[in-house]
C-alpha cells in the first residue's frame, strides 16, 4: 500500500525473467523484487546491514560462472533493512550469505543474477550517497559519527578489492548476455 508502484515493476520482472526468459541483474531493491517475483517473501531484516560487512560466497562448482574471480570472503557494501527470507523456487540458486543475512547472491537459471549488496559503490559512490540527508542520517544512527568515518576510511584503504570483486560480478554477468 505504501509503494503502489511496486506491483507493477514486480510484474514486470516476473514476465521478463521468467515467462520471456531475458536477462536480469539486480541490486539491492532488484535483488528483493527478484525473490518475490521468484515466489520468494521478502520482510523487515531482523538486524538490519549498513556498512561494509563480509560475504561469504558459496562453492561455484556447478552453479556457473557469475562468481569466478569474485573473492570468497569479500567485504561488501551493505544498506538495507529487508531481506529474502525464503526462496523455494527450484531454478533458483543461492551462491552467498552473510553473517545476518542468508540470501545475498542469487541466480535464477542461467539469465537472472541478483545481489543484496552493493557491488557499484566504488570511487565516489559512498562519498555520493552521504551527501543525501536521509542516508547520511540512516548511516550516522547506524554506526554513529565515527563509524561514518570509519567506513569511509575502509572504503577508501579497500577501493582495490571492492573494485576487484565488483568488475567479476559485471564481466561474469555481460559475457553470456553478449553471445
Amino acid at each position: 500500500k505504501k509503494y503502489p508502484w511496486l506491483i507493477s515493476e514486480k510484474a514486470f520482472i516476473k514476465n521478463w525473467v521468467l515467462k520471456l526468459k531475458k536477462p536480469f541483474f539486480g541490486i539491492c531493491l532488484g535483488h528483493q523484487l527478484l525473490g518475490e517475483a521468484l515466489g520468494g517473501n521478502v520482510e523487515k531484516s531482523k538486524m538490519p546491514e549498513i556498512g561494509f560487512k563480509n560475504l561469504c560466497a558459496y562453492s561455484i562448482k556447478g552453479k556457473g560462472e557469475f562468481l569466478k574471480g569474485f573473492p570468497v570472503n569479500q567485504p561488501v557494501l551493505q544498506g538495507h533493512s529487508a531481506e529474502i527470507t525464503d526462496l523455494s523456487n527450484p531454478g533458483a540458486s543461492v551462491l552467498a550469505s552473510s553473517e545476518t543475512c542468508s540470501i545475498q547472491i542469487i541466480k535464477y537459471l542461467d539469465h537472472a543474477f541478483s545481489v543484496q549488496f552493493h557491488p557499484e559503490a566504488i570511487k565516489n559512490t559512498l562519498q555520493d550517497w552521504l551527501s543525501i540527508p536521509q542516508i547520511r542520517e540512516d548511516f550516522h544512527k547506524a554506526l554513529g559519527k565515527s563509524g561514518v568515518e570509519k567506513l569511509k576510511l575502509f572504503h577508501k584503504k579497500n577501493l582495490p578489492i571492492l573494485k576487484k570483486g565488483a568488475q567479476a560480478i559485471y564481466k561474469n554477468w555481460i559475457r553470456p548476455q553478449l553471445k
